[in-house]
């Protein structure tokens, strides 16, 4: 629309509002960012409205590995607008690891299974033929490996810092009650007083016991302590540099193991091609790993020879070249991709159009030579056959004439050219010449048209007389008198 005072009916004009939509999801996508720039547009109230947004994407968005991840918004217009995706400035299609949907006005990308590689900025833009808008967010794909610290579920906390081996104090411990005796504890491991130490009295048996809670009490913090430098041992960058290969070869052995099955995303349209002619079959495959194409024509594969090429362009296009096509070559063609999760196949018709055999022209009838009385009407014609109908180029001394050029030029349809003129005249009186054309090849003829004037028709003939005699051409009054001369000379003895 390049005037607010033109109105356009919303029914009447899908396909104006598709163009425009793919406008400007070009631009948008020669956009570094993906961003598109609102176009504002006049509105007239109960026709249009520019796209809105009733629901827009979170600012920062953050997903786990290995989760589903959906982004979604709602939109609004009049006609109601098409959203499209993008990452990182590049449009998003549907494959198996991206679904795009749109119902109504709400539209969703799904992610099936998100990694970090799939961070980044996402853009939603909703357009139609009369304005757009768009939303980001910048969404982030947490690893694995980043669930280190209190996040991860396998976290241990460290052992409180310490400065050497606990020292009880000099004080003397009480003795236990004589009817309490210890059942857990360090006690436990204690041996039995030496029987020299109870024969010192109870106050060495104490003393004694107090020297053996100490060391006990010494070798368990000892224990504690090699515990933590264990952990601390673990904690440095070489050890943390090898946990992190190890977890990396675990992630790229379970990437390997993920695999795809083949999807068509592009495939050829059933194909009309002519006899001698260039036909390209073109496709685009997805899957992991990727596929194998094989190309099969009532049944049997498709092997490269000098008609028949099988070709990968560098955006992943396939392409199936046959020139010089043939007779033989219509009929169906199935494209077959496999890989390790299965395979995927299309089928395409190909009609080989045979022009019919062309036969050259050959005369019927030729041109004839005319005689007519000047002013007078005059017709010559011809006629002839040929597959396809053969077309007729007239011309007089060798320059081409039209029905510019004062002459009436026809045709029957059938073969049959003629020229007519009007008045004859002594500028018509000449030779004519008629070429017969198809694309098999032309022939050619001649005929004169001979134009008298009034006097030439009305001129007496001359008498011929059919006689041995030396002047039997001679009228006969001009015969007699010459007769006599010639007997009067004889007479006299002249020769003649």
């Amino acid at each position: 629309m390049t005037s607010s005072d033109t109105e356009i009916d919303v029914d009447t004009t899908p396909e104006r509002g598709v163009a425009d939509l793919r406008g400007y999801w070009s631009r948008a996508t020669d956009s570094p960012t993906g961003e598109m720039a609102e176009q504002p547009r006049k509105t007239r109230p109960g026709k249009f409205t520019p796209p809105t947004f009733s629901k827009i994407l979170d600012l920062e968005i953050s997903g786990m590995e290995g989760h589903p991840l959906v982004l979604e918004v709602n939109v609004k217009g009049t006609p109601l607008p098409q959203v499209q995706w993008f990452r990182e400035g590049a449009p998003i299609q549907n494959n198996p690891a991206f679904t795009v949907d749109q119902t109504g006005e709400v539209c969703t990308l799904v992610i099936a299974e998100a990694y970090p590689e799939d961070s980044g900025n996402y853009t939603a833009t909703a357009a139609n033929f009369y304005g757009s808008q768009s939303c980001q967010a910048i969404v982030t794909v947490k690893g694995q490996k980043e669930l280190a610290g209190k996040d991860d579920p396998g976290y241990i906390p460290p052992p409180p810092a310490s400065n050497g081996p606990a020292v009880l104090p000099d004080t003397p411990l009480p003795p236990p009650p004589a009817n309490v005796q210890p059942t857990s504890g360090l006690m436990d491991d204690l041996p039995p007083p030496p029987p020299e130490e109870e024969r010192k009295g109870p106050d060495a048996a104490v003393r004694a016991q107090q020297t053996r809670v100490t060391d006990a009490s010494a070798t368990g913090m000892l224990k504690v302590q090699e515990k933590k430098a264990a952990y601390v041992k673990q904690s440095t960058p070489v050890a943390r540099a090898a946990r992190t290969q190890a977890r990396d070869r675990e992630d790229l052995r379970g990437v390997a193991e993920k695999n795809y099955r083949p999807n068509f995303v592009q495939v050829p349209e059933e194909t009309n091609a002519k006899e001698g002619g260039l036909v390209r079959l073109d496709c685009k495959v997805t899957g992991l790993p990727s596929p194998d194409l094989v190309w099969i024509r009532e049944g049997s594969p498709l092997r490269q020879d000098s008609n028949h090429k099988m070709i990968v362009r560098e955006n992943g296009v396939h392409s199936l070249l046959i020139s010089q096509c043939k007779a033989s070559d219509a009929g169906d063609y199935t494209c077959v991709a496999t890989n390790k999760a299965g395979q995927a196949e299309f089928t395409v018709t190909l009609n080989i159009l045979v022009e019919a055999q062309a036969v050259a022209p050959t005369w019927v009838q030729k041109l004839k030579n005319t005689t007519v009385k000047e002013g007078e009407h005059v017709r010559i014609f011809c006629t002839a056959a040929g597959d396809p109908v053969p077309y007729a180029i007239w011309k007089k001394d060798g320059i081409g004439l039209t029905d510019k050029s004062g002459y009436r030029l026809g045709t029957d349809g059938q073969g049959t050219f003629f020229l007519e003129v009007d008045h004859a005249s002594k500028a018509d009186a000449t030779w004519y010449t008629c070429s017969a054309h198809n694309q098999a090849g032309s022939i050619m003829c001649t005929g004169k048209i001979v134009v008298q004037s009034p006097w030439e028709s009305q001129k007496p003939q001359q008498t011929k007389i059919k006689t041995p005699k030396r002047y039997a051409n001679l009228p006969v009054d001009m015969r007699a008198s010459h007769q006599t001369k010639t007997a009067m000379m004889n007479e006299s003895g002249e020769d003649l």
